[in-house]
């Protein structure tokens, strides 16, 4: 059996986090292995370098995985709350040309930042074409991280590429949970009711606390109250 890097621990833990709390009901469960990738992450980041021209910062090294697909979806029937995430690998994700992004109201600009962006997580099944994505950006070595939402179209998030995981690991999915990590600025909030994402928000973390007491929302939940 192949050793796990410590972020694919991380994450297969999450997931029979999920499938083991009598509280959820799994309704997809997926672990497709691992791609034929080295447990080192050096040569996997320096073919990425080589091929896009982005010399990736030490946190991808840290946060390295190399999944074909975990993805799970859960819902909490009591609480009406639901979950799902889908992951693979970085070097697959950049190789994968990206979905129609824009939405009728993109610009220009926005239809040309479609086309650099790639995806790192979506919802098949439940997401209704919301997806988290990375930029492609010759150049750096901290590329962004931006998230499609069907409703707003394209919103920046304030978090990198490990982060991102570090708060999957936290939300499990939690329909909405990008939200905390984007800039809701007032002009977002008269075009787009955000009123269904931040009560799923706020049922997380009234539930997730006691389901999962080894995990810290103290973070989540100040986000949430800037947000507010």
């Amino acid at each position: 059996m192949r050793h796990l890097t410590p972020y694919e621990r991380r994450l297969t833990r999450m997931q029979e986090e999920i499938s083991g709390n009598e509280r959820m009901s799994v309704w997809e469960e997926h672990n497709d292995g691992l791609a034929d990738l080295d447990e080192d992450a050096e040569p996997t980041l320096r073919m990425i370098a080589d091929k896009y021209g982005m010399e990736l910062a030490p946190h991808f090294h840290q946060s390295f995985v190399r999944f074909n697909c975990l993805w799970t979806r859960w819902r909490i029937e009591d609480a009406e709350l639901n979950g799902e995430f889908r992951i693979g690998n970085l070097p697959e994700a950049l190789a994968t040309p990206p979905p129609p992004f824009s939405v009728r109201s993109s610009t220009l600009a926005e239809r040309q930042l479609h086309t650099e962006l790639r995806v790192i997580d979506d919802k098949p099944d439940s997401g209704s074409g919301h997806q988290a994505t990375l930029r492609l950006q010759p150049g750096t070595s901290d590329p962004e991280l931006w998230y499609f939402h069907l409703g707003r179209g394209t919103l920046r998030m304030d978090i990198n590429y490990q982060e991102y995981l570090d708060a999957l690991i936290l939300t499990k999915g939690t329909s909405g949970w990008q939200f905390l990590f984007c800039d809701i600025t007032k002009e977002l909030r008269t075009d787009y009711d955000f009123t269904t994402a931040a009560r799923d928000i706020k049922t997380m973390l009234d539930v997730f606390p006691e389901l999962f007491p080894n995990h810290d929302y103290s973070g989540l939940r100040a986000r949430l109250e800037e947000r507010l």
